[in-house]
Protein backbone atom coordinates (compact mmCIF):
# COMPACT_ATOMS: atom_id res chain seq x y z
CA UNK A 1 0.00 0.00 0.00
CA UNK A 2 1.45 3.33 -1.47
CA UNK A 3 0.92 6.12 1.53
CA UNK A 4 0.34 9.37 -0.30
CA UNK A 5 1.44 12.55 1.09
CA UNK A 6 -1.88 13.95 0.79
CA UNK A 7 -3.56 11.25 3.00
CA UNK A 8 -0.42 12.65 5.46
CA UNK A 9 -1.67 15.75 5.42
CA UNK A 10 -4.70 14.84 6.99
CA UNK A 11 -2.53 13.41 9.92
CA UNK A 12 -3.18 15.01 13.50
CA UNK A 13 -2.25 13.70 17.03
CA UNK A 14 -5.11 11.64 19.18
CA UNK A 15 -6.57 13.26 21.94
CA UNK A 16 -8.05 12.08 24.97
CA UNK A 17 -11.38 10.85 23.66
CA UNK A 18 -9.59 9.04 20.89
CA UNK A 19 -7.25 7.42 23.39
CA UNK A 20 -10.02 6.09 26.31
CA UNK A 21 -12.03 5.03 23.03
CA UNK A 22 -9.01 2.59 22.56
CA UNK A 23 -8.25 1.64 25.88
CA UNK A 24 -11.60 0.86 26.29
CA UNK A 25 -12.34 -1.25 23.43
CA UNK A 26 -8.94 -3.09 23.47
CA UNK A 27 -9.31 -4.10 27.44
CA UNK A 28 -12.19 -6.78 27.11
CA UNK A 29 -10.58 -8.13 24.39
CA UNK A 30 -6.93 -8.16 25.58
CA UNK A 31 -7.73 -9.05 29.35
CA UNK A 32 -6.07 -12.44 30.29
CA UNK A 33 -4.82 -12.56 26.48
CA UNK A 34 -1.60 -14.67 26.50
CA UNK A 35 1.26 -13.89 24.02
CA UNK A 36 2.27 -16.38 21.88
CA UNK A 37 4.56 -14.18 20.06
CA UNK A 38 5.82 -10.58 18.90
CA UNK A 39 6.91 -9.52 15.31
CA UNK A 40 9.20 -6.72 15.41
CA UNK A 41 8.90 -5.52 11.85
CA UNK A 42 10.68 -1.99 12.39
CA UNK A 43 13.25 -1.68 14.94
CA UNK A 44 12.91 1.90 16.27
CA UNK A 45 9.70 1.62 17.17
CA UNK A 46 10.05 0.09 20.03
CA UNK A 47 12.54 0.12 23.38
CA UNK A 48 13.27 -0.94 26.70
CA UNK A 49 13.33 1.67 29.91
CA UNK A 50 11.82 4.49 31.08
CA UNK A 51 14.03 7.60 29.27
CA UNK A 52 12.08 9.57 27.00
CA UNK A 53 12.32 9.05 23.22
CA UNK A 54 13.89 11.09 20.58
CA UNK A 55 11.76 11.22 17.28
CA UNK A 56 14.96 10.54 16.02
CA UNK A 57 15.68 7.40 17.69
CA UNK A 58 17.99 4.83 16.96
CA UNK A 59 17.61 0.87 18.06
CA UNK A 60 19.61 -2.35 17.20
CA UNK A 61 18.90 -5.79 16.93
CA UNK A 62 19.87 -6.24 20.35
CA UNK A 63 16.88 -4.27 21.50
CA UNK A 64 14.25 -5.58 19.33
CA UNK A 65 15.08 -9.31 20.35
CA UNK A 66 14.76 -8.53 24.01
CA UNK A 67 11.74 -6.26 23.58
CA UNK A 68 9.95 -9.51 21.40
CA UNK A 69 11.61 -12.77 23.99
CA UNK A 70 10.82 -10.80 27.17
CA UNK A 71 6.93 -10.29 26.11
CA UNK A 72 6.63 -13.98 24.82
CA UNK A 73 4.52 -16.34 27.31
CA UNK A 74 3.30 -13.30 29.30
CA UNK A 75 -0.22 -12.61 30.13
CA UNK A 76 -2.35 -9.25 29.67
CA UNK A 77 -4.00 -8.40 32.86
CA UNK A 78 -5.42 -4.95 31.60
CA UNK A 79 -5.20 -2.05 29.70
CA UNK A 80 -5.36 1.62 31.46
CA UNK A 81 -4.83 5.16 29.85
CA UNK A 82 -2.67 8.29 31.34
CA UNK A 83 -3.54 11.40 29.29
CA UNK A 84 -2.78 10.34 26.19
CA UNK A 85 -0.61 7.22 27.29
CA UNK A 86 -1.89 3.61 26.99
CA UNK A 87 -0.54 1.47 30.02
CA UNK A 88 -1.01 -2.17 28.96
CA UNK A 89 -0.55 -4.24 32.14
CA UNK A 90 0.94 -7.70 32.27
CA UNK A 91 0.68 -10.23 35.04
CA UNK A 92 4.59 -10.39 35.73
CA UNK A 93 6.87 -7.07 36.61
CA UNK A 94 6.17 -5.73 33.13
CA UNK A 95 4.07 -3.19 31.69
CA UNK A 96 3.85 -2.25 27.93
CA UNK A 97 3.66 1.45 27.44
CA UNK A 98 2.43 2.99 24.02
CA UNK A 99 1.95 6.47 22.64
CA UNK A 100 0.17 6.80 19.20
CA UNK A 101 1.45 10.21 18.91
CA UNK A 102 0.48 11.55 15.05
CA UNK A 103 -0.54 8.40 13.21
CA UNK A 104 -0.36 5.31 15.43
CA UNK A 105 -3.15 2.73 15.10
CA UNK A 106 -3.93 -0.01 17.40
CA UNK A 107 -6.25 -2.30 15.41
CA UNK A 108 -7.35 -5.88 16.77
CA UNK A 109 -8.26 -8.70 15.14
CA UNK A 110 -9.79 -12.31 16.48
CA UNK A 111 -8.56 -14.99 14.80
CA UNK A 112 -11.83 -15.86 12.35
CA UNK A 113 -11.28 -11.48 11.45
CA UNK A 114 -7.98 -12.12 9.99
CA UNK A 115 -8.70 -11.38 6.49
CA UNK A 116 -11.25 -8.42 7.39
CA UNK A 117 -10.49 -5.31 5.33
CA UNK A 118 -10.38 -1.76 6.52
CA UNK A 119 -10.09 1.87 5.62
CA UNK A 120 -6.91 3.34 7.28
CA UNK A 121 -8.11 6.63 6.77
CA UNK A 122 -10.86 8.57 6.85
CA UNK A 123 -11.47 9.76 3.32
CA UNK A 124 -13.55 8.13 0.62
CA UNK A 125 -10.90 7.65 -1.91
CA UNK A 126 -8.40 5.55 0.98
CA UNK A 127 -8.41 2.17 -0.13
CA UNK A 128 -9.70 -1.17 1.76
CA UNK A 129 -6.63 -3.29 3.08
CA UNK A 130 -5.65 -6.22 4.79
CA UNK A 131 -3.33 -6.23 7.41
CA UNK A 132 -0.19 -6.09 7.79
CA UNK A 133 1.06 -3.31 5.16
CA UNK A 134 3.41 -1.80 4.57
CA UNK A 135 2.76 1.31 7.71
CA UNK A 136 2.64 -2.15 9.95
CA UNK A 137 5.25 -2.33 12.23
CA UNK A 138 4.55 -4.28 15.69
CA UNK A 139 2.48 -7.44 15.81
CA UNK A 140 1.45 -9.38 18.69
CA UNK A 141 0.41 -12.59 18.02
CA UNK A 142 -1.58 -14.32 20.75
CA UNK A 143 -2.28 -18.24 21.79
CA UNK A 144 -6.07 -18.05 20.88
CA UNK A 145 -5.25 -16.70 17.00
CA UNK A 146 -5.99 -13.70 17.61
CA UNK A 147 -3.48 -10.71 16.69
CA UNK A 148 -2.96 -7.28 17.51
CA UNK A 149 -1.64 -4.56 14.78
CA UNK A 150 0.58 -1.18 15.67
CA UNK A 151 0.19 0.55 12.42
CA UNK A 152 2.06 4.05 12.38
CA UNK A 153 2.15 6.19 9.00
CA UNK A 154 4.69 8.89 9.73
CA UNK A 155 6.81 6.37 12.86
CA UNK A 156 6.85 9.00 15.77
CA UNK A 157 4.86 6.85 17.94
CA UNK A 158 6.48 3.48 20.25
CA UNK A 159 5.50 1.02 22.58
CA UNK A 160 7.91 1.01 25.45
CA UNK A 161 8.46 -2.24 28.05
CA UNK A 162 8.80 -1.17 31.54
CA UNK A 163 9.34 -2.67 34.95
CA UNK A 164 6.85 -2.27 37.23
CA UNK A 165 9.44 -0.42 39.42
CA UNK A 166 10.66 2.13 36.40
CA UNK A 167 6.77 3.17 36.13
CA UNK A 168 7.50 6.12 38.76
CA UNK A 169 10.41 7.14 36.75
CA UNK A 170 8.72 7.56 32.84
CA UNK A 171 8.31 11.44 32.20
CA UNK A 172 5.68 11.05 30.28
CA UNK A 173 3.16 9.71 32.92
CA UNK A 174 4.03 12.18 35.20
CA UNK A 175 4.51 15.84 33.80
CA UNK A 176 0.89 15.68 33.49
CA UNK A 177 -1.92 17.88 35.25
CA UNK A 178 -5.10 16.39 36.54
CA UNK A 179 -7.19 14.26 34.46
CA UNK A 180 -10.44 16.24 32.87
CA UNK A 181 -12.88 13.20 33.59
CA UNK A 182 -11.90 11.89 37.16
CA UNK A 183 -14.40 12.57 40.06
CA UNK A 184 -11.58 14.39 41.94
CA UNK A 185 -11.26 17.18 39.03
CA UNK A 186 -13.37 19.55 40.68
CA UNK A 187 -14.22 23.46 39.96
CA UNK A 188 -12.23 24.39 42.48
CA UNK A 189 -9.17 22.46 41.40
CA UNK A 190 -10.32 23.77 37.59
CA UNK A 191 -9.99 28.06 39.22
CA UNK A 192 -6.82 27.15 40.93
CA UNK A 193 -4.81 26.21 37.60
CA UNK A 194 -6.77 28.91 36.23
CA UNK A 195 -4.91 31.08 38.60
CA UNK A 196 -1.60 30.01 38.09
CA UNK A 197 -1.45 31.29 34.15
CA UNK A 198 -3.75 34.75 34.48
CA UNK A 199 -1.86 35.95 31.20
CA UNK A 200 -2.22 32.90 29.11
CA UNK A 201 -5.02 32.59 25.85
CA UNK A 202 -7.52 30.07 26.61
CA UNK A 203 -6.92 28.23 23.52
CA UNK A 204 -3.16 27.71 24.38
CA UNK A 205 -4.58 27.24 28.57
CA UNK A 206 -6.35 24.24 27.35
CA UNK A 207 -3.66 22.62 25.35
CA UNK A 208 -1.01 22.87 27.47
CA UNK A 209 -0.96 18.92 29.16
CA UNK A 210 1.18 20.39 31.91
CA UNK A 211 -2.04 22.18 33.55
CA UNK A 212 -4.73 19.67 32.06
CA UNK A 213 -4.47 16.13 30.37
CA UNK A 214 -5.11 15.00 27.10
CA UNK A 215 -6.88 18.39 25.23
CA UNK A 216 -5.65 18.89 22.24
CA UNK A 217 -6.41 21.24 19.26
CA UNK A 218 -9.82 19.87 18.18
CA UNK A 219 -11.19 19.50 21.90
CA UNK A 220 -10.19 23.09 22.98
CA UNK A 221 -11.86 24.86 19.71
CA UNK A 222 -15.07 22.66 20.63
CA UNK A 223 -14.92 23.57 24.62
CA UNK A 224 -14.75 26.97 24.48
CA UNK A 225 -17.62 27.59 21.99
CA UNK A 226 -19.76 25.23 24.04
CA UNK A 227 -18.05 27.96 26.98
CA UNK A 228 -18.86 30.78 24.28
CA UNK A 229 -15.74 32.67 24.85
CA UNK A 230 -13.49 33.09 22.04
CA UNK A 231 -9.97 31.23 21.89
CA UNK A 232 -7.77 34.47 22.37
CA UNK A 233 -9.42 35.74 25.53
CA UNK A 234 -7.01 35.92 28.62
CA UNK A 235 -7.60 33.93 31.52
CA UNK A 236 -7.56 36.82 33.58
CA UNK A 237 -10.47 38.36 31.74
CA UNK A 238 -12.74 35.15 32.80
CA UNK A 239 -15.20 36.37 34.70
CA UNK A 240 -16.81 33.51 37.59
CA UNK A 241 -19.60 32.31 35.34
CA UNK A 242 -17.50 31.86 32.42
CA UNK A 243 -15.20 29.88 34.57
CA UNK A 244 -17.81 27.35 35.06
CA UNK A 245 -19.09 27.45 32.01
CA UNK A 246 -15.29 25.77 30.69
CA UNK A 247 -14.96 23.43 33.25
CA UNK A 248 -18.32 22.03 32.47
CA UNK A 249 -17.73 22.37 28.65
CA UNK A 250 -14.81 19.95 29.42
CA UNK A 251 -16.64 17.64 31.05
CA UNK A 252 -19.35 17.48 28.80
CA UNK A 253 -17.41 17.74 25.50
CA UNK A 254 -14.95 15.22 26.07
CA UNK A 255 -17.37 13.20 27.69
CA UNK A 256 -19.40 13.26 24.30
CA UNK A 257 -16.58 12.55 22.09
CA UNK A 258 -16.13 9.33 24.43
CA UNK A 259 -19.44 8.53 23.94
CA UNK A 260 -19.25 8.52 20.04
CA UNK A 261 -15.52 6.91 19.99
CA UNK A 262 -13.75 10.32 19.07
CA UNK A 263 -13.47 12.22 16.10
CA UNK A 264 -12.13 10.29 13.21
CA UNK A 265 -10.33 13.52 11.25
CA UNK A 266 -8.24 11.59 9.48
CA UNK A 267 -6.37 8.65 10.63
CA UNK A 268 -8.04 7.81 13.92
CA UNK A 269 -8.93 4.35 13.64
CA UNK A 270 -10.73 2.32 16.50
CA UNK A 271 -9.54 -1.09 17.03
CA UNK A 272 -11.72 -2.74 15.17
CA UNK A 273 -11.14 -1.03 12.24
CA UNK A 274 -14.10 1.34 12.50
CA UNK A 275 -13.98 5.00 12.51
CA UNK A 276 -15.39 7.24 15.82
CA UNK A 277 -18.36 9.68 14.58
CA UNK A 278 -17.59 12.29 16.80
CA UNK A 279 -16.18 14.58 13.97
CA UNK A 280 -19.45 14.58 12.25
CA UNK A 281 -20.85 16.87 14.85
CA UNK A 282 -17.86 19.34 15.32
CA UNK A 283 -19.57 22.69 15.65
CA UNK A 284 -16.30 24.64 15.05
CA UNK A 285 -12.90 22.66 14.05
CA UNK A 286 -11.93 22.21 10.80
CA UNK A 287 -15.32 24.39 9.80
CA UNK A 288 -13.66 27.81 9.00
CA UNK A 289 -15.12 29.98 6.13
CA UNK A 290 -18.65 27.86 7.03
CA UNK A 291 -21.58 28.81 8.56
CA UNK A 292 -21.94 28.82 12.57
CA UNK A 293 -24.66 25.84 12.69
CA UNK A 294 -26.46 27.94 15.53
CA UNK A 295 -26.49 31.79 14.35
CA UNK A 296 -25.38 31.19 10.49
CA UNK A 297 -22.01 33.53 11.07
CA UNK A 298 -19.04 32.10 9.13
CA UNK A 299 -16.41 30.54 11.23
CA UNK A 300 -13.01 32.19 11.69
CA UNK A 301 -9.83 30.92 12.38
CA UNK A 302 -6.93 32.05 13.63
CA UNK A 303 -3.10 30.45 14.97
CA UNK A 304 -2.20 30.05 18.05
CA UNK A 305 1.77 29.16 18.28
CA UNK A 306 1.84 27.40 15.22
CA UNK A 307 -1.95 26.03 15.59
CA UNK A 308 -5.22 26.63 14.14
CA UNK A 309 -8.52 27.74 16.46
CA UNK A 310 -11.32 28.04 15.04
CA UNK A 311 -14.48 30.15 16.27
CA UNK A 312 -17.81 31.80 15.93
CA UNK A 313 -17.10 35.52 16.18
CA UNK A 314 -20.74 36.20 17.00
CA UNK A 315 -21.31 33.22 19.53
CA UNK A 316 -18.23 33.24 21.44
CA UNK A 317 -17.71 36.70 22.93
Amino acid sequence: MQVSWKLLYYSRMPELPEVETVVRELRPKLKQKKIKAVRVLMGKMVAMGPGTLSNLRQTHDGITYTFASTLRGQTITDVQRRAKMMIIDLAGKYAILVHLKMTGQLIFFGKKELDKQIRLFNIKTSPLVHLPTKSTHVIFEFTDGSKLFYNDFRQFGYLKLVTDRELPRVPELQNYGPEPLATNFTIDKFVAILDKRPKAKLKQFLMDPNLVAGIGNIYSDEILYYAKVKPMRLVKSLTKSEKNRIFKGIRKILTDAVNHCGSSVGDFVRPSGDWGTYGLIHKVYGRAGEKCKICGSIIKSMKFNGRTGSFCPRCQH
